[in-house]
Protein backbone atom coordinates (compact mmCIF):
# COMPACT_ATOMS: atom_id res chain seq x y z
CA UNK A 1 0.00 0.00 0.00
CA UNK A 2 2.70 2.68 0.79
CA UNK A 3 4.33 2.44 -2.42
CA UNK A 4 1.08 3.53 -4.22
CA UNK A 5 1.05 7.13 -1.68
CA UNK A 6 2.98 9.63 -3.23
CA UNK A 7 4.13 13.35 -2.35
CA UNK A 8 2.32 16.21 -0.77
CA UNK A 9 1.06 19.07 -2.33
CA UNK A 10 -0.39 22.70 -1.55
CA UNK A 11 -3.19 24.03 -2.34
CA UNK A 12 -5.30 26.78 -0.55
CA UNK A 13 -9.01 24.88 -1.22
CA UNK A 14 -9.76 22.14 -2.46
CA UNK A 15 -12.58 21.39 -4.72
CA UNK A 16 -14.26 17.74 -5.53
CA UNK A 17 -16.20 17.12 -8.71
CA UNK A 18 -16.25 19.60 -11.75
CA UNK A 19 -19.59 20.12 -12.56
CA UNK A 20 -21.74 22.91 -11.86
CA UNK A 21 -21.33 23.73 -8.30
CA UNK A 22 -17.71 22.81 -8.62
CA UNK A 23 -16.84 25.05 -11.25
CA UNK A 24 -18.46 27.88 -9.84
CA UNK A 25 -17.18 27.22 -6.31
CA UNK A 26 -13.50 26.84 -8.01
CA UNK A 27 -13.70 30.33 -10.01
CA UNK A 28 -15.11 32.09 -7.12
CA UNK A 29 -12.37 31.04 -5.13
CA UNK A 30 -9.85 32.01 -8.28
CA UNK A 31 -11.29 35.35 -8.11
CA UNK A 32 -10.87 36.10 -4.08
CA UNK A 33 -7.25 34.95 -5.59
CA UNK A 34 -6.98 31.53 -3.69
CA UNK A 35 -5.04 29.00 -5.00
CA UNK A 36 -7.16 26.65 -6.13
CA UNK A 37 -6.70 22.31 -7.09
CA UNK A 38 -10.42 21.04 -8.53
CA UNK A 39 -10.40 17.37 -9.17
CA UNK A 40 -13.07 16.00 -11.29
CA UNK A 41 -13.18 11.47 -11.68
CA UNK A 42 -13.74 12.19 -15.04
CA UNK A 43 -13.51 15.43 -16.93
CA UNK A 44 -14.21 18.96 -16.68
CA UNK A 45 -17.41 19.92 -17.07
CA UNK A 46 -19.03 16.38 -15.60
CA UNK A 47 -21.98 14.93 -13.98
CA UNK A 48 -25.72 15.39 -13.98
CA UNK A 49 -25.07 19.07 -14.98
CA UNK A 50 -23.60 18.00 -18.41
CA UNK A 51 -25.66 15.31 -18.76
CA UNK A 52 -24.84 13.78 -22.47
CA UNK A 53 -27.88 12.69 -23.65
CA UNK A 54 -30.03 15.23 -22.63
CA UNK A 55 -30.66 18.25 -25.23
CA UNK A 56 -30.24 21.30 -22.61
CA UNK A 57 -29.90 22.20 -18.97
CA UNK A 58 -32.59 24.52 -17.73
CA UNK A 59 -32.37 26.92 -14.39
CA UNK A 60 -35.27 28.53 -12.82
CA UNK A 61 -34.88 31.98 -12.15
CA UNK A 62 -37.84 34.88 -11.06
CA UNK A 63 -40.21 36.50 -13.48
CA UNK A 64 -39.32 39.88 -11.68
CA UNK A 65 -39.62 41.22 -7.96
CA UNK A 66 -42.94 40.76 -8.19
CA UNK A 67 -42.17 37.16 -8.17
CA UNK A 68 -40.41 36.30 -5.53
CA UNK A 69 -43.15 35.74 -2.72
CA UNK A 70 -45.40 33.29 -5.09
CA UNK A 71 -41.78 31.35 -5.65
CA UNK A 72 -41.03 30.99 -2.34
CA UNK A 73 -44.44 29.38 -1.95
CA UNK A 74 -43.90 27.82 -4.53
CA UNK A 75 -40.60 26.00 -3.01
CA UNK A 76 -42.46 25.66 0.32
CA UNK A 77 -45.61 23.74 -1.42
CA UNK A 78 -43.75 21.49 -2.68
CA UNK A 79 -40.94 20.33 -0.34
CA UNK A 80 -44.07 19.99 2.24
CA UNK A 81 -41.79 20.75 5.16
CA UNK A 82 -38.73 19.14 4.40
CA UNK A 83 -36.66 21.78 3.21
CA UNK A 84 -34.75 24.86 4.86
CA UNK A 85 -36.85 28.06 3.89
CA UNK A 86 -33.90 30.13 4.60
CA UNK A 87 -32.33 28.54 1.83
CA UNK A 88 -35.31 29.14 -0.60
CA UNK A 89 -35.41 32.80 0.16
CA UNK A 90 -31.28 32.84 -0.29
CA UNK A 91 -31.71 30.91 -3.91
CA UNK A 92 -34.87 33.82 -4.83
CA UNK A 93 -32.71 36.52 -3.44
CA UNK A 94 -29.59 35.62 -5.84
CA UNK A 95 -30.07 33.51 -8.79
CA UNK A 96 -30.50 36.22 -11.37
CA UNK A 97 -27.17 37.39 -10.61
CA UNK A 98 -25.29 33.77 -10.57
CA UNK A 99 -27.44 33.81 -13.91
CA UNK A 100 -25.36 36.60 -14.85
CA UNK A 101 -22.04 35.42 -13.68
CA UNK A 102 -22.25 32.01 -16.58
CA UNK A 103 -20.08 33.72 -18.99
CA UNK A 104 -17.46 34.60 -16.17
CA UNK A 105 -17.74 30.32 -16.23
CA UNK A 106 -17.57 29.88 -20.11
CA UNK A 107 -20.95 29.36 -20.22
CA UNK A 108 -23.09 31.01 -22.73
CA UNK A 109 -27.43 30.98 -21.71
CA UNK A 110 -30.03 31.34 -23.33
CA UNK A 111 -33.82 32.20 -22.25
CA UNK A 112 -36.71 30.25 -23.28
CA UNK A 113 -38.83 32.91 -25.69
CA UNK A 114 -41.80 31.64 -23.25
CA UNK A 115 -42.53 31.51 -19.44
CA UNK A 116 -42.52 27.80 -18.14
CA UNK A 117 -44.42 26.30 -15.44
CA UNK A 118 -41.67 24.78 -13.83
CA UNK A 119 -42.11 21.08 -12.29
CA UNK A 120 -44.37 21.31 -9.28
CA UNK A 121 -44.58 25.13 -9.92
CA UNK A 122 -47.66 26.78 -9.90
CA UNK A 123 -46.59 29.76 -11.43
CA UNK A 124 -44.92 30.02 -14.70
CA UNK A 125 -41.89 31.95 -14.79
CA UNK A 126 -38.16 32.44 -16.45
CA UNK A 127 -36.43 29.37 -17.82
CA UNK A 128 -32.53 29.95 -18.31
CA UNK A 129 -30.69 26.90 -20.31
CA UNK A 130 -27.15 26.08 -22.15
CA UNK A 131 -26.63 23.39 -23.99
CA UNK A 132 -24.05 21.73 -26.54
CA UNK A 133 -21.56 20.16 -24.26
CA UNK A 134 -18.41 20.04 -26.10
CA UNK A 135 -18.25 23.80 -27.31
CA UNK A 136 -18.85 24.50 -23.74
CA UNK A 137 -16.61 22.69 -22.46
CA UNK A 138 -13.34 24.14 -24.47
CA UNK A 139 -15.12 27.32 -23.54
CA UNK A 140 -14.81 26.62 -19.31
CA UNK A 141 -11.19 25.09 -20.24
CA UNK A 142 -10.51 28.27 -21.66
CA UNK A 143 -12.32 30.48 -18.69
CA UNK A 144 -10.80 28.73 -15.86
CA UNK A 145 -7.07 29.01 -17.57
CA UNK A 146 -7.89 32.58 -17.74
CA UNK A 147 -8.05 32.89 -13.80
CA UNK A 148 -4.12 31.64 -13.45
CA UNK A 149 -5.45 30.02 -10.11
CA UNK A 150 -7.25 26.85 -10.73
CA UNK A 151 -5.44 23.79 -11.51
CA UNK A 152 -7.19 21.14 -13.05
CA UNK A 153 -6.65 17.49 -12.20
CA UNK A 154 -9.27 14.95 -14.36
CA UNK A 155 -9.40 11.40 -13.54
CA UNK A 156 -8.66 11.74 -9.90
CA UNK A 157 -10.88 10.74 -7.01
CA UNK A 158 -11.50 11.90 -3.76
CA UNK A 159 -10.20 8.94 -1.10
CA UNK A 160 -10.19 10.24 2.16
CA UNK A 161 -10.66 13.25 3.95
CA UNK A 162 -7.83 13.88 6.71
CA UNK A 163 -8.58 15.44 9.74
CA UNK A 164 -7.12 16.76 12.70
CA UNK A 165 -8.85 17.75 16.05
CA UNK A 166 -12.35 17.78 13.92
CA UNK A 167 -10.61 20.38 11.55
CA UNK A 168 -10.00 19.66 7.91
CA UNK A 169 -6.29 19.52 7.01
CA UNK A 170 -6.12 17.66 3.60
CA UNK A 171 -7.38 15.11 1.43
CA UNK A 172 -6.13 12.23 -0.34
CA UNK A 173 -6.55 11.48 -4.12
CA UNK A 174 -6.48 8.46 -6.26
CA UNK A 175 -4.80 9.58 -9.55
CA UNK A 176 -3.53 6.82 -12.36
CA UNK A 177 -0.64 6.25 -10.89
CA UNK A 178 -1.59 6.00 -6.90
CA UNK A 179 -2.61 8.01 -4.02
CA UNK A 180 -2.07 11.39 -4.08
CA UNK A 181 -1.63 13.81 -0.89
CA UNK A 182 -3.22 17.32 -0.75
CA UNK A 183 -2.77 19.42 2.33
CA UNK A 184 -5.17 22.29 2.07
CA UNK A 185 -6.71 25.18 3.99
CA UNK A 186 -10.48 23.98 3.26
CA UNK A 187 -11.94 21.52 1.10
CA UNK A 188 -15.42 21.95 -0.90
CA UNK A 189 -17.01 18.93 -1.44
CA UNK A 190 -19.04 19.58 -5.06
CA UNK A 191 -19.34 15.54 -6.41
CA UNK A 192 -22.98 15.62 -6.80
CA UNK A 193 -25.52 12.91 -6.13
CA UNK A 194 -25.86 9.50 -5.78
CA UNK A 195 -27.15 7.95 -9.21
CA UNK A 196 -24.62 5.35 -9.72
CA UNK A 197 -25.88 3.28 -6.80
CA UNK A 198 -29.01 2.18 -8.72
CA UNK A 199 -29.02 -0.19 -11.93
CA UNK A 200 -30.89 2.44 -13.85
CA UNK A 201 -29.62 5.97 -13.48
CA UNK A 202 -29.89 9.38 -15.62
CA UNK A 203 -26.42 10.43 -14.84
CA UNK A 204 -22.52 9.93 -15.47
CA UNK A 205 -20.36 7.05 -13.97
CA UNK A 206 -18.75 9.89 -11.53
CA UNK A 207 -22.06 10.71 -9.78
CA UNK A 208 -21.47 7.71 -7.33
CA UNK A 209 -22.32 9.23 -3.94
CA UNK A 210 -18.31 9.02 -3.05
CA UNK A 211 -18.71 12.28 -1.58
CA UNK A 212 -21.07 11.54 0.82
CA UNK A 213 -19.46 8.70 1.81
CA UNK A 214 -16.38 10.14 2.56
CA UNK A 215 -18.01 13.20 4.06
CA UNK A 216 -19.97 10.82 6.48
CA UNK A 217 -16.68 8.93 7.93
CA UNK A 218 -15.00 12.25 8.38
CA UNK A 219 -18.07 12.84 10.65
CA UNK A 220 -20.45 14.73 8.78
CA UNK A 221 -24.27 14.15 8.72
CA UNK A 222 -26.63 13.42 6.02
CA UNK A 223 -29.99 14.50 5.61
CA UNK A 224 -33.30 14.09 3.37
CA UNK A 225 -31.53 10.87 2.18
CA UNK A 226 -35.00 9.13 1.75
CA UNK A 227 -36.24 11.71 -1.15
CA UNK A 228 -34.82 11.25 -4.37
CA UNK A 229 -35.82 12.05 -7.53
CA UNK A 230 -37.04 9.28 -10.28
CA UNK A 231 -37.93 9.90 -13.49
CA UNK A 232 -38.42 7.62 -16.76
CA UNK A 233 -35.91 6.86 -19.30
CA UNK A 234 -34.97 5.42 -22.00
CA UNK A 235 -34.25 1.20 -22.15
CA UNK A 236 -34.18 1.47 -25.81
CA UNK A 237 -33.57 2.44 -28.44
CA UNK A 238 -30.56 4.56 -27.03
CA UNK A 239 -30.08 3.30 -23.15
CA UNK A 240 -30.34 6.23 -20.64
CA UNK A 241 -31.73 9.05 -22.65
CA UNK A 242 -33.93 11.56 -20.87
CA UNK A 243 -37.45 11.12 -20.89
CA UNK A 244 -39.28 14.34 -21.55
CA UNK A 245 -42.72 14.55 -19.78
CA UNK A 246 -44.00 17.30 -21.98
CA UNK A 247 -44.55 14.27 -24.65
CA UNK A 248 -46.99 12.32 -22.60
CA UNK A 249 -50.01 14.32 -23.80
CA UNK A 250 -49.70 12.33 -26.89
CA UNK A 251 -49.35 8.79 -25.28
CA UNK A 252 -51.59 6.55 -26.88
CA UNK A 253 -50.20 3.40 -24.52
CA UNK A 254 -48.18 2.03 -21.74
CA UNK A 255 -47.37 -1.63 -22.96
CA UNK A 256 -46.35 -4.12 -20.89
CA UNK A 257 -44.50 -8.05 -21.77
CA UNK A 258 -47.80 -9.74 -21.97
CA UNK A 259 -49.25 -7.07 -24.68
CA UNK A 260 -51.60 -5.29 -22.08
CA UNK A 261 -51.26 -1.42 -21.48
CA UNK A 262 -49.81 -1.87 -17.68
CA UNK A 263 -51.42 1.62 -16.37
CA UNK A 264 -55.35 1.04 -17.00
CA UNK A 265 -54.48 -2.32 -14.53
CA UNK A 266 -53.70 -0.20 -11.90
CA UNK A 267 -55.62 2.74 -12.42
CA UNK A 268 -58.63 2.59 -9.66
CA UNK A 269 -61.78 3.53 -10.58
CA UNK A 270 -62.19 6.86 -9.69
CA UNK A 271 -59.04 7.97 -12.06
CA UNK A 272 -59.36 8.33 -15.59
CA UNK A 273 -56.16 7.26 -18.06
CA UNK A 274 -56.22 10.70 -19.87
CA UNK A 275 -55.76 12.50 -16.49
CA UNK A 276 -53.46 10.94 -14.94
CA UNK A 277 -51.13 11.40 -17.82
CA UNK A 278 -52.02 15.28 -17.82
CA UNK A 279 -51.27 14.95 -14.16
CA UNK A 280 -47.76 13.73 -14.70
CA UNK A 281 -46.87 15.65 -17.38
CA UNK A 282 -46.14 19.05 -15.75
CA UNK A 283 -43.26 17.28 -13.90
CA UNK A 284 -40.72 14.94 -14.83
CA UNK A 285 -39.79 12.92 -11.33
CA UNK A 286 -42.76 11.16 -9.68
CA UNK A 287 -44.38 12.34 -6.61
CA UNK A 288 -47.03 10.60 -4.20
CA UNK A 289 -48.50 13.89 -4.24
CA UNK A 290 -50.99 13.14 -6.58
CA UNK A 291 -52.52 10.48 -8.77
CA UNK A 292 -50.09 11.21 -11.44
CA UNK A 293 -48.33 8.57 -9.40
CA UNK A 294 -50.13 5.76 -10.83
CA UNK A 295 -48.26 6.15 -14.13
CA UNK A 296 -44.44 5.38 -12.51
CA UNK A 297 -45.97 2.78 -10.20
CA UNK A 298 -46.98 1.06 -13.32
CA UNK A 299 -43.74 1.45 -14.59
CA UNK A 300 -42.21 -0.03 -11.62
CA UNK A 301 -44.30 -2.96 -11.20
CA UNK A 302 -44.02 -3.50 -14.80
CA UNK A 303 -40.55 -4.26 -14.20
CA UNK A 304 -40.52 -5.73 -11.00
CA UNK A 305 -42.61 -8.68 -12.56
CA UNK A 306 -40.42 -9.51 -15.22
CA UNK A 307 -37.61 -9.68 -13.08
CA UNK A 308 -39.50 -12.18 -10.85
CA UNK A 309 -41.12 -14.12 -13.71
CA UNK A 310 -36.85 -14.32 -14.69
CA UNK A 311 -35.73 -15.94 -11.37
CA UNK A 312 -35.22 -12.69 -9.84
CA UNK A 313 -32.39 -12.29 -12.86
CA UNK A 314 -32.46 -8.55 -13.77
CA UNK A 315 -32.57 -7.82 -17.23
CA UNK A 316 -31.61 -4.50 -18.47
CA UNK A 317 -33.53 -4.45 -21.68
CA UNK A 318 -36.98 -5.26 -19.72
CA UNK A 319 -39.77 -2.13 -19.70
CA UNK A 320 -42.65 -0.50 -20.92
CA UNK A 321 -43.22 0.34 -24.45
CA UNK A 322 -44.64 3.87 -24.62
CA UNK A 323 -46.59 4.53 -27.83
CA UNK A 324 -47.04 8.28 -29.36
CA UNK A 325 -49.51 9.94 -31.37
CA UNK A 326 -48.03 11.36 -34.72
CA UNK A 327 -49.72 14.72 -33.57
CA UNK A 328 -46.51 14.92 -31.30
CA UNK A 329 -44.79 16.63 -34.21
CA UNK A 330 -47.06 19.77 -34.60
CA UNK A 331 -46.81 20.30 -30.83
CA UNK A 332 -45.31 24.08 -30.91
CA UNK A 333 -44.15 24.35 -27.12
CA UNK A 334 -40.46 24.66 -27.34
CA UNK A 335 -38.87 22.23 -24.78
CA UNK A 336 -41.18 19.58 -26.29
CA UNK A 337 -40.52 20.49 -30.48
CA UNK A 338 -36.28 21.29 -29.58
CA UNK A 339 -36.57 18.03 -27.99
CA UNK A 340 -38.20 15.75 -30.77
CA UNK A 341 -35.85 17.63 -33.21
CA UNK A 342 -32.66 16.10 -31.18
CA UNK A 343 -33.94 12.77 -30.68
CA UNK A 344 -34.06 12.30 -34.74
CA UNK A 345 -31.24 14.80 -35.21
CA UNK A 346 -28.62 13.62 -32.79
CA UNK A 347 -29.76 9.62 -32.64
CA UNK A 348 -31.97 9.31 -35.51
CA UNK A 349 -34.97 8.12 -33.20
CA UNK A 350 -38.56 9.11 -34.71
CA UNK A 351 -40.66 9.56 -31.60
CA UNK A 352 -44.02 8.70 -33.07
CA UNK A 353 -43.09 5.57 -34.76
CA UNK A 354 -39.94 3.71 -33.25
CA UNK A 355 -40.47 1.66 -30.16
CA UNK A 356 -39.13 2.69 -27.20
CA UNK A 357 -39.36 1.00 -23.70
CA UNK A 358 -39.13 3.10 -20.37
CA UNK A 359 -38.35 2.45 -17.01
CA UNK A 360 -37.87 4.27 -13.71
CA UNK A 361 -34.41 5.82 -13.56
CA UNK A 362 -32.64 7.55 -11.02
CA UNK A 363 -32.49 10.97 -11.59
CA UNK A 364 -31.04 13.89 -9.04
CA UNK A 365 -30.71 13.18 -5.02
CA UNK A 366 -33.15 16.12 -2.89
CA UNK A 367 -30.94 15.45 0.35
CA UNK A 368 -27.23 14.88 0.88
CA UNK A 369 -24.35 16.49 3.31
CA UNK A 370 -26.08 18.59 5.95
CA UNK A 371 -24.86 21.76 5.17
CA UNK A 372 -25.68 25.03 7.27
CA UNK A 373 -26.18 28.51 5.83
CA UNK A 374 -22.70 29.08 4.89
CA UNK A 375 -22.55 25.60 3.03
CA UNK A 376 -20.04 24.83 6.08
CA UNK A 377 -20.79 20.76 7.29
CA UNK A 378 -20.11 20.60 10.93
CA UNK A 379 -16.56 19.80 10.12
CA UNK A 380 -14.23 22.43 10.39
CA UNK A 381 -12.64 23.30 7.05
CA UNK A 382 -15.49 21.43 5.26
CA UNK A 383 -18.23 22.66 2.92
CA UNK A 384 -20.25 21.56 0.66
CA UNK A 385 -22.83 22.68 -2.49
CA UNK A 386 -24.64 21.45 -5.41
CA UNK A 387 -26.45 18.17 -5.47
CA UNK A 388 -24.39 16.77 -2.82
CA UNK A 389 -25.63 18.69 -0.57
CA UNK A 390 -28.87 18.22 1.52
CA UNK A 391 -31.02 21.59 2.56
CA UNK A 392 -32.74 23.80 -0.21
CA UNK A 393 -34.71 20.86 -1.69
CA UNK A 394 -37.51 18.72 0.09
CA UNK A 395 -39.77 15.92 -0.18
CA UNK A 396 -40.13 17.17 -3.75
CA UNK A 397 -38.18 20.21 -5.87
CA UNK A 398 -38.95 22.68 -7.98
CA UNK A 399 -37.94 21.86 -11.52
CA UNK A 400 -34.79 23.97 -12.95
CA UNK A 401 -33.55 24.40 -9.25
CA UNK A 402 -30.82 22.00 -9.23
CA UNK A 403 -28.67 23.82 -11.58
CA UNK A 404 -29.68 27.22 -10.22
CA UNK A 405 -28.38 25.65 -6.69
CA UNK A 406 -25.48 24.55 -7.98
CA UNK A 407 -24.73 28.37 -9.00
CA UNK A 408 -26.01 30.30 -6.04
CA UNK A 409 -24.71 27.96 -3.06
CA UNK A 410 -21.56 27.03 -5.17
CA UNK A 411 -20.88 30.59 -4.35
CA UNK A 412 -21.25 30.69 -1.03
CA UNK A 413 -19.48 28.24 -0.16
CA UNK A 414 -16.96 29.24 -2.27
CA UNK A 415 -17.40 32.95 0.08
CA UNK A 416 -17.20 30.65 3.55
CA UNK A 417 -13.95 28.66 2.26
CA UNK A 418 -11.98 31.40 1.44
CA UNK A 419 -12.85 33.30 4.94
CA UNK A 420 -12.03 29.87 6.38
CA UNK A 421 -9.02 29.40 4.46
CA UNK A 422 -7.99 33.11 5.43
CA UNK A 423 -7.51 32.21 8.99
CA UNK A 424 -6.06 29.42 8.92
CA UNK A 425 -2.77 27.79 7.77
CA UNK A 426 -1.02 24.84 6.34
CA UNK A 427 -1.02 21.49 8.61
CA UNK A 428 1.42 18.81 6.80
CA UNK A 429 0.26 15.19 7.80
CA UNK A 430 2.86 12.35 8.58
CA UNK A 431 2.56 9.73 6.69
CA UNK A 432 1.34 6.98 10.14
CA UNK A 433 -1.19 9.73 10.31
CA UNK A 434 -2.64 9.47 6.87
CA UNK A 435 -2.26 5.43 7.32
CA UNK A 436 -4.39 5.10 10.36
CA UNK A 437 -6.71 7.54 8.79
CA UNK A 438 -7.32 5.48 6.09
CA UNK A 439 -7.19 2.16 7.37
CA UNK A 440 -9.59 3.29 9.60
CA UNK A 441 -12.47 4.36 7.08
CA UNK A 442 -11.79 1.66 5.07
CA UNK A 443 -12.95 -1.49 7.19
CA UNK A 444 -16.13 -1.81 5.88
CA UNK A 445 -17.59 -4.60 8.62
CA UNK A 446 -19.62 -2.93 11.44
CA UNK A 447 -18.39 -4.67 14.58
CA UNK A 448 -21.89 -5.46 15.30
CA UNK A 449 -21.56 -7.98 12.38
CA UNK A 450 -20.36 -11.60 13.09
CA UNK A 451 -21.23 -13.69 10.50
CA UNK A 452 -23.09 -13.65 6.97
CA UNK A 453 -26.85 -14.02 7.17
CA UNK A 454 -28.41 -17.18 6.35
CA UNK A 455 -31.33 -15.90 4.37
CA UNK A 456 -29.71 -13.05 1.99
CA UNK A 457 -28.53 -15.44 -0.75
CA UNK A 458 -25.18 -16.00 -2.34
CA UNK A 459 -23.17 -13.37 -1.16
CA UNK A 460 -21.01 -11.40 -4.17
CA UNK A 461 -16.95 -11.66 -2.72
CA UNK A 462 -15.10 -9.05 -5.62
CA UNK A 463 -15.44 -5.44 -5.38
CA UNK A 464 -16.97 -5.48 -9.42
CA UNK A 465 -19.95 -7.97 -8.34
CA UNK A 466 -20.54 -6.19 -4.89
CA UNK A 467 -20.90 -2.74 -6.69
CA UNK A 468 -23.35 -4.30 -9.26
CA UNK A 469 -25.37 -5.80 -6.56
CA UNK A 470 -25.63 -2.75 -4.83
CA UNK A 471 -27.12 -1.14 -8.10
CA UNK A 472 -29.78 -3.93 -8.02
CA UNK A 473 -30.59 -4.12 -4.26
CA UNK A 474 -31.31 0.30 -4.29
CA UNK A 475 -33.08 0.49 -8.10
CA UNK A 476 -35.59 -2.93 -6.34
CA UNK A 477 -36.11 -2.19 -2.79
CA UNK A 478 -34.83 1.67 -2.51
CA UNK A 479 -36.33 2.97 -5.44
CA UNK A 480 -39.69 4.12 -6.24
CA UNK A 481 -41.64 1.26 -4.15
CA UNK A 482 -40.23 0.82 -0.69
CA UNK A 483 -41.04 -1.53 1.71
CA UNK A 484 -40.17 -3.13 5.32
CA UNK A 485 -39.69 -5.95 4.09
CA UNK A 486 -37.63 -5.05 1.34
CA UNK A 487 -35.56 -2.40 2.78
CA UNK A 488 -34.30 -4.99 5.38
CA UNK A 489 -34.01 -7.27 2.98
CA UNK A 490 -31.39 -5.25 1.23
CA UNK A 491 -29.59 -3.71 4.79
CA UNK A 492 -28.99 -7.04 5.72
CA UNK A 493 -27.49 -8.23 2.52
CA UNK A 494 -25.12 -5.13 2.24
CA UNK A 495 -24.25 -6.33 5.97
CA UNK A 496 -23.43 -9.38 4.30
CA UNK A 497 -21.37 -8.21 2.02
CA UNK A 498 -19.61 -5.63 3.91
CA UNK A 499 -18.38 -8.56 6.12
CA UNK A 500 -17.46 -10.43 2.97
CA UNK A 501 -15.82 -7.61 1.59
CA UNK A 502 -13.41 -7.35 4.89
CA UNK A 503 -12.73 -10.82 5.27
CA UNK A 504 -11.49 -11.50 2.12
CA UNK A 505 -9.57 -7.96 0.65
CA UNK A 506 -7.99 -5.29 2.49
CA UNK A 507 -5.89 -2.16 1.70
CA UNK A 508 -2.97 -3.67 1.88
CA UNK A 509 -3.67 -6.40 -0.94
CA UNK A 510 -4.56 -3.68 -3.70
CA UNK A 511 -1.25 -4.10 -5.93
CA UNK A 512 -1.98 -0.75 -8.23
CA UNK A 513 -4.38 2.37 -8.73
CA UNK A 514 -7.00 0.71 -10.54
CA UNK A 515 -7.61 -2.17 -8.15
CA UNK A 516 -7.66 0.45 -5.28
CA UNK A 517 -10.23 2.11 -6.82
CA UNK A 518 -12.85 -0.63 -7.19
CA UNK A 519 -11.76 -1.60 -3.42
CA UNK A 520 -12.46 1.59 -2.13
CA UNK A 521 -15.80 2.04 -4.61
CA UNK A 522 -17.22 -1.10 -2.89
CA UNK A 523 -16.69 0.46 0.27
CA UNK A 524 -18.31 3.83 -0.63
CA UNK A 525 -21.21 1.97 -2.26
CA UNK A 526 -21.91 0.02 1.12
CA UNK A 527 -21.54 2.79 2.60
CA UNK A 528 -24.03 5.29 1.25
CA UNK A 529 -26.24 2.61 0.04
CA UNK A 530 -26.80 1.46 4.01
CA UNK A 531 -27.54 5.12 4.86
CA UNK A 532 -29.89 5.30 2.39
CA UNK A 533 -31.69 2.64 3.40
CA UNK A 534 -31.64 3.42 7.49
CA UNK A 535 -33.67 6.97 5.86
CA UNK A 536 -35.87 5.19 3.70
CA UNK A 537 -36.75 2.89 6.82
CA UNK A 538 -36.95 5.44 9.22
CA UNK A 539 -39.73 7.10 7.65
CA UNK A 540 -42.76 5.63 7.81
CA UNK A 541 -44.89 7.28 5.61
CA UNK A 542 -45.43 8.46 1.94
CA UNK A 543 -44.39 12.12 1.46
CA UNK A 544 -43.24 13.85 -2.10
CA UNK A 545 -40.81 11.42 -3.74
CA UNK A 546 -40.53 9.15 -0.84
CA UNK A 547 -43.56 6.23 -1.42
CA UNK A 548 -43.64 3.35 1.41
CA UNK A 549 -46.48 1.25 0.16
CA UNK A 550 -46.89 -0.05 3.25
CA UNK A 551 -47.35 3.08 4.57
CA UNK A 552 -49.36 4.53 1.66
CA UNK A 553 -50.53 7.96 3.18
CA UNK A 554 -48.71 11.09 4.54
CA UNK A 555 -48.76 11.59 8.35
CA UNK A 556 -49.06 15.24 9.19
CA UNK A 557 -47.04 14.09 12.71
CA UNK A 558 -44.18 13.07 10.48
CA UNK A 559 -44.44 16.75 9.15
CA UNK A 560 -42.60 18.11 11.98
CA UNK A 561 -39.02 16.50 11.42
CA UNK A 562 -36.68 15.43 8.65
CA UNK A 563 -34.00 12.37 9.03
CA UNK A 564 -30.48 12.78 9.54
CA UNK A 565 -27.69 9.86 10.01
CA UNK A 566 -24.25 9.76 11.43
CA UNK A 567 -22.00 7.20 11.57
CA UNK A 568 -20.80 6.57 15.51
CA UNK A 569 -18.28 3.26 16.00
CA UNK A 570 -19.38 1.91 13.05
CA UNK A 571 -22.72 2.43 13.54
CA UNK A 572 -25.27 4.00 11.64
CA UNK A 573 -27.22 6.93 13.86
CA UNK A 574 -30.73 7.72 12.54
CA UNK A 575 -31.87 11.00 14.50
CA UNK A 576 -35.08 13.28 13.76
CA UNK A 577 -34.09 16.89 13.62
CA UNK A 578 -37.06 19.24 14.15
CA UNK A 579 -38.23 22.02 11.64
CA UNK A 580 -36.37 24.25 10.70
CA UNK A 581 -32.98 22.20 12.19
CA UNK A 582 -30.77 22.88 9.24
CA UNK A 583 -27.75 25.42 11.24
CA UNK A 584 -26.66 22.54 13.36
CA UNK A 585 -23.45 21.96 11.64
CA UNK A 586 -21.74 25.60 11.92
CA UNK A 587 -17.77 24.47 12.14
CA UNK A 588 -16.82 27.46 9.37
CA UNK A 589 -13.74 28.19 11.29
Amino acid sequence: MDHLIQSQMQYDILVTGAGLAGIRAAVSCARENRNVLLITSSRLCSGSSFYPLMDTIHCLCTAGPQDRERFFKDIEDCSQGMNDPWMGRYYIDHIEECIGNLPEMGIDFHKLPEKKLACFGHTARDLYYWKDWDALRTRVHQAIRKTGRITVMEHTDLVQLLVSENRIIGALLLGPEGILTISAKAVILAGGGMGGLYLHNLNTADVNGSTQAIALKAGAKLINLEYNQFIPGFLSPLYKTVFREGSLRYCTGLIGPDGEDVLKGLLPHQADYEECLMLREPHGPFTFSDNSRYFDIALMKSALQRIEAEGGRFDESSGCLIRYSPDILKDKRGYVRDYTDWLLREHNIHIEKDPISIAPFFHAANGGIWVDHGCCTGVEGLFACGEGAGGIHGADRLGGMASGSCLVFGTLAARSACSHAGKNHFSPVPVDDIRGQLYASYQCCPPYIKQPLSDTGRIPDSPQEICRRVKELMWRYGGIIRTEKGLVTALETMDAMGLVLDQNMGLDDCEDAPQLKAFLKAHQYLDLGRALLASMLARRESRGSHYREDHPQTDPLAGAWRTAVSLTDGKYVVSQTPAPGYTEPSSCS
